[in-house]
């Protein structure tokens, strides 16, 4: 008998614990967050895009640009000396996108999600 009953003292003891409901407030987000999550996906995959298209096309443009401009303006320059002020050139515009794309990325704001969910876990604990 003593094993029946601790079985149905658990089983009593569950559906009661199940049947208190805690308050909405914590099972459903507040609305404002919904509002504020926006999926940036999109916008962070289209300038990916829009730096990958500058790192293939300027460096060309500058490597050329620059070569084309020293082999008129200065004639006296070797055909190395045009080639390594053009490669200077090149590297420093891929240098010049690399750090935009670095300096774009630490000023993006966190999500506001992120911040919610912190505030959860607080009041968790």
């Amino acid at each position: 008998m003593g094993k029946k009953s601790k079985k149905q003292s658990a089983l009593a003891v569950a559906p009661e614990s199940s049947a208190v409901q805690p308050e909405k407030s914590e099972v459903e987000p507040k609305p404002e967050a919904e509002q504020q999550y926006v999926d940036k996906s999109l916008e962070v995959f289209l300038w990916l895009m829009a730096y990958s298209v500058l790192m293939f096309t300027l460096p060309f443009l500058g490597f050329y640009g620059v070569r084309s401009w020293l082999e008129e303006s200065f004639p006296e320059l070797s055909t190395f000396q045009v080639n390594c002020y053009s490669v200077l050139t090149a590297v420093l515009v891929v240098n010049t996108i690399v750090a935009m794309y670095v300096l774009k990325a630490v000023r993006e704001k966190d999500p506001p999600a992120l911040a919610i969910e912190d505030d959860d876990n607080k009041k968790e604990q």
